[in-house]
């Protein structure tokens, strides 16, 4: 599996969990691949209080409201906040490509285009229930294929001891894809350092959708060799709320989520179990989704869209 290495860390450079970029020697490699791709690196994740209830509605993140449509930050990426009242389910357009959805309807929050040809897509998008989000999906994608030549091998998500679980799929050696599930946990600090996380995360506050103190995180990492020697790339992160049906209630508290606690907590390891059996059938969709090779309400996108997290008509 060395020929991984390349293409997962390129993932890692141009999509940076935030521990990393808190880490001083590795800044201006994270710096000079956003001034490359045409972004400007965020302001700083501030302190999360420790003390919160995990009943409680979660403080605001970092002040500032969404932009407006179109809005070009300076130096950064376009950013276009759609109509959050727009219904999407089954299967939506993205990046050239299909993008699978978990159960439900889902509304969009925000899209970005960045790099120096507008090559690089991400879209937000959230699932709420009785006025609580359920979820919240994260996609990104390359719309023309990203270079490698200035990717340094950098440890990969999908390799950290700290998920539930890791699993890299077997695939020949054009194509690399692993997925992964952890937790977050939102406390008003940021989920990223990435302008457009931070953005919808403060949209969603604005907007007055509570967001339950721990997400469960869904993680799928796909690339795919190009002719040119580049890779084509996409990254499809979903946050699942693991409360009570209609609370903002966890079956366990915000620090019992470490894998390690998860067998004193039975009802967060039910949740996560839930989640590792979903995932293992999901990312078929989305392999199929990157490929094109999905029908929207077909019988088996709407068998596998059924996430731990998401309600029946009716429930």
């Amino acid at each position: 599996m060395l020929y991984c290495i390349p293409l997962f860390a390129a993932l890692t450079l141009l999509y940076p969990p935030a521990y990393l970029t808190r880490i001083a020697a590795l800044r201006p490699v994270f710096d000079r691949v956003n001034r490359t791709l045409g972004r400007t690196p965020a302001p700083p994740a501030p302190a999360s209080p420790s003390d919160a209830s995990p009943d409680a509605t979660p403080p605001a993140p970092p002040a500032g409201g969404a932009p407006d449509n179109g809005q070009q930050t300076a130096g950064g990426p376009q950013l276009a906040a759609p109509p959050i009242t727009s219904d999407l389910s089954g299967a939506i357009p993205f990046a050239g490509r299909i993008l699978p959805l978990p159960a439900g309807t889902w509304h969009p929050v925000l899209t970005t285009q960045s790099g120096p040809h507008g090559e690089l897509l991400s879209n937000v998008l959230v699932r709420a229930e009785g006025g609580i989000v359920t979820g919240v999906i994260i996609a990104r994608a390359s719309t023309q294929s990203l270079p490698l030549s200035t990717v340094d091998a950098m440890n990969n998500g999908c390799h950290d001891d700290r998920n539930y679980l890791s699993k890299i799929v077997p695939s020949d050696s054009k194509v690399l894809e692993c997925w992964f599930t952890s937790h977050v946990q939102i406390e008003g600090q940021p989920l990223s350092d990435s302008v457009d996380i931070q953005t919808a995360f403060n949209r969603l506050h604005v907007l007055g959708f509570p967001i339950p103190y721990v997400m469960l995180v869904t993680t799928w990492n796909y690339a795919e060799a190009a002719a040119d020697h580049g890779a084509n790339i996409e990254n499809v992160t979903t946050l699942l709320s693991p409360a009570r049906k209609g609370t903002m209630t966890l079956p366990a508290p915000p620090d019992r989520w470490l894998k390690q606690e998860l067998p004193q907590n039975p009802g967060a390891q039910r949740f996560v179990n839930a989640a590792n059996g979903w995932m293992d059938g999901w990312t078929t969709m989305l392999r199929r989704g990157f490929h094109g090779d999905l029908t929207n309400g077909s019988p088996d996108l709407v068998r596998a869209s059924r996430d731990p997290a998401s309600f029946l008509p009716g429930e």
